[in-house]
C-alpha cells in the first residue's frame, strides 16, 4: 500500500526549538493530549512585594462576561473542561481551585449536543468571548512598575501563532473600562498548538501607568478548541532584579536538540553542552550575568558570561561544548545555574535560578523517554477513535555514532484504565505489534516535500532495513507493562534511524496503549506518529516509550525465565522446549494464533529441563508460544510449516 505523506518543513534551525514552539513540524497531532508544565508555577516563584490586589474567584460580583457570537461564553466553574477532547485535562493547579476559576471550554461547545453538533463528531464553530474584571483601585502604589499575574492552564488548536484563527489575549483599561490596551500576552502569541500548558503568567504593566483608581483587565479567547482556565488573578509590585530559569537542557552536537535520557556508553559523544531559557522578570536590565552548567560529581562543565539580559525579556543561553569523555556507565545529573551580577539579596526568588535533571550512561540501552516527571498516554483509538484503531504507528529517532548490533526493541505499555467520551481505553491482551528499522533520509532536508517512511525511495527517504514478525500482545506483556521484540543481530552502521512500531487492536477489541514522556521538550523530529486514516505522519513534541537494546541486550524483565529454547523453529510435528536449569513448580505452555486465540494449553507439575510438545493438530502458520513458570514468562514467535 502506498502512502502519500505530507511533510510541512517550516525552516527554523537553531536554539528556538528548545522552547518547543513547533516551527518545524511534519504536521500537528490534531487531538493529542500532551502536557507541558512550567517550572515556575508555585507561589515561591511570584517575586515582588505583597499583593496590591487579589481575586481568587470566590466572589465574582466584579466579573462580567461577553460573547461576540452565540456559540459559547466564559463561565465560573469548579470542574474540569468537558467536551470530546478535553475531558482528561483536569482542573487548574492554582493556589485555590476549590474556590472556583474562570473557564472557557471551547471543546464542550463543539461537542454534541451543543450547537447542533452531531453525535460522535467534533464541531468547528469558532468562539470569540471575553471576561472583564474590575474596577480595581491600584492608586496606593508608589510606582508604575506593577505586574499582573494569574494561574493559567490552556490548550489551543489548530493554527500556529501568529494567527487570528485562534488566540488568547489580555487587555488593560485605566479609564474605567472605556478603552483597552493590548498587554502583548506572550503566551497568546507563542503557544504550541495541541499542547496543554500549566503556568503562572506574569505581565509587566509599567508602560500603562496602572497605579490609578479605575483599572480593568480583560481576558479574550478566540478559537474552536480546546480550553483556557484562569485563577488567582493578582497585581504585585515588580522587583528591580529577578532572574528565572524557565527550562534547561543537555545535548550533543549530533543530533542537535534531542535530549536522550539513556545513552549507551558506545554511543556517547566526546563533547556536550548545557543550555537554558532565562527570563528577566525585573524592571532593570541585568548586566554581566554568569551562566554555568555542570554534570554533578564530575569535572565536566562550563560557564559563560552574558553581557546583558534586558528587562522583561527571555534569553536562550548555552555553554560552549565541554569534554564528557570521562563519563562511564552510571547514573548522573546535570545542573544549570544563573547568577545575577547584582546583589543576590535583590533577587526575591533565588530558588528558581537553578534546574537539575537526571540522565543515564548505560551499557546497552538507548532511550529518549525515561524521566517521566510528567507523562501522557496514547495508542490505538486515542486520539482519533476508529481512525487509529489499526495500523497506527509511533517512531523514535536514534543516532548511531559507532557501529553496533541492534538486539531488541522495547515498548513501554500504559496499562491503566482511561475513560473518555469515545469509551474506556485500556491495554488488553490480543492485539498485535510489528516493528521496523527505517532510514531517516530526507527528514531534515529542506528540499524534501514528502516523507515516505516504510516506502523505499532513495530520494525521499523511508528505506526499511528490517521488519519484525507480528508479536501477539499477551497477558504476560500486560502484567509486566512491556513488550520486548528480539532483533536477530542487525548491524547498525553510523547513521540515524527511526525505530517504528505499528499497532493493531482488532478494531479496538484489544487496545494497545503506550506512555508518552512529556518531561523534556523535544524537537519535532525526535518522535513521530502516523494516522492510517489520512496516511500522514505527525510530529509528537514528546518522547514515545520506544527504546532499543544494543550489542546483545534483549532488555528482558528481571524476573523473566532465562535459558529457555524452542527447537526446531520453524517446526512441523513437534517442538522441543528446553531449559538450562531445572524448572520447579507448576509450568504452563500456551500457544496463541495471530488473532490472540489460545489454541493449546499444557500444564506440567514437574517440567524438569525438557519437554516435547505435539503440534500435529495445529495448521501451518505463525503462532506465539509462551512458557510461564512461577509467574515468570518467556514467549517467542513460532512458525509451523
Amino acid at each position: 500500500m502506498q502512502h502519500n505523506i505530507l511533510l510541512v518543513l517550516l525552516l527554523s534551525f537553531g536554539i528556538e526549538l528548545y522552547s518547543q514552539v513547533n516551527q518545524k513540524t511534519i504536521d500537528h497531532v490534531p487531538m493529542a493530549n500532551t502536557n507541558q508544565i512550567s517550572d515556575n508555577n508555585t507561589s515561591s516563584a511570584m517575586g515582588g512585594d505583597e499583593f496590591l490586589w487579589y481575586n481568587d474567584f470566590s466572589d465574582t460580583t466584579n466579573v462580567t462576561t461577553e460573547s461576540a457570537n452565540t456559540y459559547g461564553d466564559w463561565k465560573w466553574s469548579t470542574n474540569s473542561p468537558g467536551g470530546q477532547w478535553s475531558e482528561n485535562a483536569g482542573i487548574i493547579q492554582s493556589a485555590t481551585p476549590e474556590n472556583g476559576f474562570m473557564l472557557m471550554e471551547a471543546d464542550f461547545y463543539n461537542t454534541s449536543p451543543q450547537n447542533g453538533v452531531p453525535d460522535g463528531e467534533v464541531g468547528e464553530n469558532q468562539l470569540s468571548a471575553s471576561f472583564t474584571i474590575g474596577p480595581i483601585d491600584l492608586s496606593a502604589s508608589p510606582t508604575e512598575q506593577l505586574v499582573l499575574q494569574f494561574y493559567s492552564n490552556y490548550r489551543i488548536c489548530c493554527y500556529n501563532p501568529p494567527t487570528t484563527n485562534n488566540d488568547m489575549n489580555v487587555y488593560i483599561s485605566t479609564d474605567g473600562g472605556e478603552t483597552f490596551n493590548d498587554l502583548e500576552y506572550i503566551e497568546g502569541d507563542s503557544f504550541d498548538t495541541n499542547v496543554e500548558k500549566e503556568t503562572l503568567s506574569q505581565i509587566p504593566l509599567g508602560n500603562f501607568s496602572p497605579n490609578t483608581q479605575d483599572v480593568y483587565f480583560k481576558f479574550e479567547w478566540i478559537g474552536t478548541h480546546y480550553f483556557w482556565m484562569i485563577d488567582d488573578v493578582s497585581v504585585i509590585q515588580r522587583p528591580a532584579y529577578d532572574l528565572k530559569m524557565q527550562s534547561s537542557w543537555l545535548t550533543m552536537a549530533d543530533p542537535e536538540y534531542i535530549e536522550y535520557y539513556s545513552i549507551p556508553e558506545s554511543q556517547m559523544p566526546e563533547e556536550m553542552l548545557i543550555g537554558a531559557e532565562i527570563y528577566n522578570y525585573g524592571y532593570e536590565d541585568d548586566l554581566g550575568v554568569i551562566f554555568s552548567g555542570n554534570i554533578n560529581s564530575t569535572s565536566a562543565g562550563n560557564s559563560i558570561e552574558v553581557p546583558v539580559i534586558q528587562s522583561d525579556s527571555t534569553e536562550l543561553i548555552e555553554t560552549n561544548y565541554f569534554d564528557v569523555s570521562m563519563l562511564t556507565v552510571g547514573e548522573y545529573s546535570f545542573t544549570a545555574n544563573i547568577e545575577s551580577s547584582e546583589d543576590p539579596d535583590d533577587d526575591p526568588t533565588p530558588e528558581d535560578n537553578t534546574l537539575t535533571r537526571e540522565f543515564v550512561v548505560s551499557e546497552t540501552v538507548y532511550a529518549i523517554d525515561g524521566l517521566y516527571e510528567s507523562s501522557e498516554w496514547t495508542g490505538t483509538g486515542w486520539p482519533g477513535g476508529d481512525d487509529t484503531s489499526d495500523g497506527v504507528r509511533f517512531a523514535n529517532y536514534f543516532d548511531i555514532k559507532s557501529s553496533a548490533v541492534l538486539s531488541s526493541i522495547t515498548i513501554d505499555l500504559n496499562t491503566a484504565s482511561h475513560p473518555t467520551s469515545l469509551g474506556t481505553f485500556q491495554t488488553q491482551a490480543g492485539g498485535e505489534v510489528i516493528a521496523y528499522v527505517c532510514d531517516t533520509t530526507g527528514i531534515l532536508n529542506p528540499n524534501v516535500e514528502t516523507f515516505n517512511m516504510l516506502i523505499p525511495n532513495t530520494n525521499w527517504g523511508g528505506q526499511v532495513y528490517w521488519t519484525s514478525q507480528f508479536t501477539l500482545v499477551n497477558q504476560a506483556h500486560v502484567n509486566w507493562g512491556h513488550i520486548v521484540i528480539d532483533v536477530p543481530e542487525l548491524q547498525l552502521n553510523p547513521n540515524a534511524y527511526y525505530i517504528v512500531v505499528e499497532f493493531y487492536s482488532n478494531q479496538l477489541a484489544s487496545d494497545i496503549l503506550i506512555n508518552d514522556d512529556t518531561s523534556v521538550a523535544q524537537p519535532w523530529f525526535a518522535s513521530l506518529m502516523f494516522y492510517p486514516s489520512d496516511q500522514t505522519w505527525y510530529s509528537n513534541p514528546n518522547a514515545a516509550s520506544i527504546r532499543i537494546g544494543l550489542d546483545g541486550n534483549q532488555n528482558l524483565s528481571e524476573g523473566g525465565v532465562s535459558g529457555v529454547n524452542f527447537f526446531p523453529n520453524p517446526s512441523k510435528d513437534f517442538v522441543e522446549i528446553s531449559s538450562n536449569q531445572q524448572l520447579y513448580g507448576e509450568c504452563d505452555i500456551k500457544i496463541y494464533n495471530m488473532l490472540g486465540k489460545m489454541v493449546l494449553n499444557e500444564t506440567y507439575s514437574n517440567f524438569g529441563n525438557k519437554q516435547i510438545l505435539n503440534l500435529e493438530h495445529l495448521q501451518s502458520g505463525s503462532y506465539i508460544i509462551e512458557l510461564e513458570n512461577n509467574q515468570e514468562t518467556k514467549q517467542q514467535k513460532l512458525i509451523i510449516e
